[in-house]
């Protein structure tokens, strides 16, 4: 009796175990696992192959060779939806741990847990016995899928950690919105820390505040739920990140059958600056994280906070934040496997929105550009392209303030040298500075103090780094860490040839990581010379003397050299960004006026720029500019979220065929067009927001009774009039604001025929306007140049790397005032500056080659150096649970 109890105990056992746990199937479907049935197998003989099913395995939280983790949500479907009824599914050949839900089309879903890492067969025995197979790859949680070896050495900063890569069980906490939110701005207010108190209170689920103490708040898709967010953190790819929703405690969500306050949409936020690390990070939070203080986002904006409020999740992580990790590939990399955790944790994504000021915006463009699909729409604020077109610019103004002496003294033994170049340059201070930056001369100090340090390979205090560990110093440790952004781009870049090896390579026999800048052949202040704001001895002079920087990013008497495999590898890699692969994504930059802080106006139109360049037009972005430096207006952020997130969900009813970048202009919504000011923000379609307020009126009034969304709503149509009207601060433009202006209103029959003929009759007016929109341009927008405009490349500034040209007599001409009395003699004198030529900027980039997508950088002990493309092979019918099916980011 004793035996025939302990059988049927383990026959029970082995059943619920293959159904999942205990939790059987929720539809009653198919089950999760079994044995493949029949009697005693022959050894010697091997068993048939069984006949291959009619049906597909789809695996939806990313690519099938892409898993991460050991889990993966899949998707099977049947020709015959009946052969899914008592259906198992094996891997490895073994019963797999899964709870099925069947969709309203016949097709069931379920988390398989359990992978083991490299190749899993995934079999699904369907009822009639024949079987769909599918190959998934599973990469360690800690890392890497695609970047490669991983940054060493590393230092794990969480006292969970298990391991070596930092990984920890996931830890899950609560906040609340108050209900009055401005006494609990009082009551949190302390003077001895002055600032304003974070907009969420903590919430302890054992011991919760009254219900009628927190704030309800109802979702765009209309559910009335108290305004409770759970944070997940934990650790992924040795690093990080953070989820947060909005969420009922004690209530089940899977990903399968999400709680439904959850509106199936990610907004990704990052954190500014650029540098490095060799330690963990902390996910950033705010919208300009990393760029105001902590507290502030109730006067600075907060669209974090609205979007949870509307139902949306969202995503940070450490690797993600530039500040932390310069590295495009291994913060896409964190993007991909949190994004697989979610939709295999909390469900299908309908689309993802990204947002950040600064790094945060470089991170975006440079990640939708290499890695499309992560992003389905960007609103990037203080923005720049990349880094590496932007680490030119910010070279040539370290060199520049170096010989001009516009630097600050590092210590008492450096300031004879900087007054000594101050006096002795030759050109006048502060006023002729100008006329060689293109920028108003605050903007290359502070690039040099915020953000040039973090390029030296030998930094005193090494982000992140342990103790005890030395740092490379040229004299005194050769063999020391490299601690600048060049070298953690090693994967990407690849190492220098023994030809050009310094003597500290030499002695190591291993060359460090290549340079992708150069600055041969570069005229510096040619434009200047040509306007008369300089004379040809300062010309010459400079062109002489500011020499470049060596492979240790110190000074050098020679110009600066790019090493040409690296160079082509930033290309290649997506480092430098030339927009080819941005058409897919909408595009709202926020941008406000720079009083010199090195984020530069000009940044948002030279993106423009290389959208136009790339794909013959740029309607896929739009530039809202504002009063309030760097970010344009307080309320920007959150407003940019609502076009956003109404410009994508148009997108998304499309089920067309058409290609993307297609849909994307074609549901463009009225709201997104270009703006000077933000004054059209009161006459929104999501009713009055009150520019420079912040968050303290929208989407809640801080103060009951100022809430501007009693007032009724305006047509649509008055703000693109006014926009029209308070663009021409920026620059007139006649046909934008006919096209504009009738379209929007349906007049184009009315005013066409009324002002086209005014059109004619402006052409001869162009030479008169044209300097003062330039004029406006200037002064209005601060859309200055840089050091390479000046020295004649276009706005795009794609060109690191110049090709070059004889010296041409014509450049330089005769001006008295400028001490050119010959063009002839005057190019004699160049060309003995520039023996091989001067840049040629109608030539395309030396080394430009095309950005490929998705490439992978190797493994954990492999590199390959400029990253190679995926094998799609076995990659089809994968990542369907990133978007939905118009944004075309499944395989």
């Amino acid at each position: 009796m004793k035996k025939t109890t302990m059988a049927a105990l383990l026959a029970a056992l082995f059943t619920v175990t293959a159904c999942g746990g205990g939790g059987g199937s929720s539809s009653g479907g198919a089950s999760g696992g079994g044995n493949d049935g029949g009697g005693t197998p022959n050894p010697s003989q091997p068993d048939p192959e069984p006949e291959a099913g009619e049906g597909r395995v789809q695996v939806l939280s990313n690519r099938a060779d892409l898993i991460s983790g050991g889990d993966a949500l899949i998707r099977v479907e049947a020709e015959d939806p009946a052969n899914l009824q008592g259906a198992r599914l094996l891997v490895n050949g073994e019963p797999a741990r899964v709870t099925w839900a069947t969709g309203t089309d016949g097709a069931v879903k379920g988390l398989v847990i359990g992978l083991a890492l490299g190749e899993n067969r995934l079999r699904m025995v369907l009822a009639d016995d024949t079987v769909l197979d599918r190959t998934v790859i599973n990469h360690p949680n800690g890392g890497p899928v695609i970047s490669g070896p991983q940054v060493q050495p590393w230092r794990c900063t969480n006292e969970a950690a298990v391991d070596a890569q930092c990984n920890q069980p996931v830890e899950y906490r609560f906040k609340y919105v108050p209900a009055d939110r401005l006494q609990a701005l009082i009551t949190g207010f302390d003077p001895m820390n002055p600032g304003l108190p974070a907009s969420f209170l903590d919430y302890d689920p054992a011991q919760p505040p009254a219900a009628g103490d927190i704030a309800t708040v109802t979702t765009d898709e209309g559910v009335e739920v108290p305004f409770i967010v759970r944070v997940e953190t934990g650790v992924q790819n040795r690093d990080r990140y953070q989820i947060m929703t909005l969420y009922r405690p004690g209530e089940p969500w899977t990903a399968t059958a999400p709680q439904d306050q959850w509106n199936g949409k990610l907004l990704i936020h990052h954190g500014g600056n650029v540098g490095v690390s060799f330690g963990m990070g902390s996910p950033p939070n705010g919208d300009i994280a990393g760029t105001a203080p902590d507290g502030a986002e109730l006067l600075l904006g907060d669209s974090i906070s609205v979007a949870l409020g509307r139902g949306f999740m969202t995503l940070s992580t450490a690797q993600a934040n530039l500040g932390h990790n310069v590295n495009l590939v291994t913060a896409a990399e964190s993007l991909m496997m949190a994004k697989e955790r979610i939709v295999e944790q909390y469900g299908e994504l309908r689309y993802t929105i990204g947002t950040g000021c600064s790094g945060g915006a470089i991170a975006q463009q440079h990640i939708a550009n290499a890695y499309p699909g992560i992003y389905q729409g960007l609103i990037v604020q203080c923005s720049y392209p990349d880094v590496w077109t932007t680490a030119t610019q910010f070279a040539d103004y370290n060199l520049l303030s170096r010989y001009f002496g516009n630097q600050i003294p590092e210590g008492p033994e450096d300031f004879v040298s900087v007054v000594s170049r101050l006096l002795g340059s030759g050109v006048i201070p502060v006023a002729q500075w100008s006329a060689f930056y293109g920028h108003l001369p605050l903007n290359p100090v502070v690039s040099d103090l915020a953000f040039f340090p973090s390029a030296y390979p030998d930094q005193s205090d090494c982000p992140g780094l342990e103790e005890g560990i030395p740092v490379y110093d040229k004299e005194s440790a050769p063999d020391g860490l490299r601690c600048g952004l060049l070298d953690y781009m090693k994967n990407q870049f690849g190492t220098r040839p023994p030809e050009v090896w310094s003597p500290n390579e030499s002695l190591l026999s291993r060359g460090f990581t290549g340079i992708p800048l150069d600055n041969t052949g570069v005229q510096y202040g040619l434009r200047a010379l040509q306007q008369g704001l300089i004379s040809g001895d300062q010309f010459i002079n400079l062109n002489r003397d500011i020499g470049g920087l060596d492979v240790d990013i110190d000074p050098q008497p020679a110009r600066t050299v790019a090493d040409p495999k690296t160079l082509e590898n930033a290309y290649r890699t997506g480092a430098i960004n030339t927009a080819e692969h941005l058409g897919d994504v909408p595009i709202i930059d926020l941008r406000g006026p720079d009083p010199g802080l090195a984020h530069d106006a000009y940044h948002s139109w030279q993106m423009r720029a290389r959208l136009q360049a790339a794909q013959g037009h740029a309607d896929n972005q739009v530039i809202w500019y504002g009063a309030v430096p760097l970010a344009g207006d307080t309320v920007y952020t959150t407003e940019a979220l609502l076009v956003m997130d109404r410009w994508l969900a148009d997108i998304e009813t499309d089920d067309g065929e058409a290609p993307l970048a297609d849909k994307v202009v074609a549901h463009k919504p009225i709201q997104a067009r270009d703006r000077c000011l933000s004054v059209s923000s009161l006459l929104g379609a999501d009713g009055p927001i009150v520019p420079f307020t912040g968050n303290l009126l929208y989407p809640d009034p801080i103060l009951p009774g100022l809430d501007p969304g009693l007032l009724p709503p305006p047509p649509s149509e008055l703000g693109v009039v006014v926009d029209a009207v308070t663009g021409q601060l920026c620059g007139l433009d006649v046909d934008g604001l006919v096209d504009t202006v009738g379209g929007s209103l349906g007049l184009d029959g009315l005013l066409g025929p009324i002002l086209n003929p005014l059109l004619g009759l402006a052409d001869p007016l162009l030479a008169l306007t044209d300097p003062v929109v330039d004029l406006q341009q200037l002064l209005v927008q601060t859309r200055f140049g840089t050091p390479r405009t000046v020295a004649g490349d276009d706005v795009t500034t794609l060109t690191n790397k110049c090709a070059l040209r004889p010296v041409d007599p014509a450049d330089y001409p005769v001006n008295p005032l400028t001490g050119v009395f010959s063009s002839e003699a005057f190019a004699a004198r160049v060309s003995e500056i520039f023996p091989d030529g001067v840049c040629d900027y109608s030539q395309p980039p030396v080394g430009r080659v095309p950005t490929l997508t998705w490439l992978r950088y190797g493994d954990a002990d492999r590199v390959i150096s400029g990253g190679e493309p995926m094998d799609d092979a076995g990659a089809g019918d994968s990542r369907g649970g990133w978007a939905a099916p118009a944004f075309q980011v499944g395989m």
